[in-house]
């Protein structure tokens, strides 16, 4: 069993995609191939996956009142409108001012 991984930083990332549910079918493979040899790996998934153990046992999920969700996708829906509005300003000024 390796000591030392010389891709560490790319393994947590992995090790990352993995327990939140990203990652592809290839990464996978690839994490489960090398899990069994890399103890750095090893060790540094365990204490990941402890860690949103602990973290999703602690948490409360609650549900979002419908009210909440309504008003703020009327906010976006406005804030997106005035983008729009912005944006036609800019062009009409760029057409009409610039030579």
């Amino acid at each position: 069993m390796k000591e030392r991984c010389e891709n560490h930083q790319k393994c947590m990332q992995m090790i990352q995609a993995v327990l939140d549910g990203s990652a592809s079918p290839a990464e996978m493979e690839h994490f489960k191939l090398h899990m069994d040899d890399c103890l750095p790996c090893i060790e540094g998934y365990k204490l990941e996956k402890s860690i949103k153990d602990a973290l999703q046992v602690k948490m409360e999920k609650k549900c979002c009142p419908q009210s909440t969700v309504i008003d703020i996708r009327s906010k976006i829906g406005l804030g997106l409108l005035i983008l729009g509005f912005l944006f036609v300003e800019v062009k009409l000024y760029h057409l009409l001012f610039s030579c």
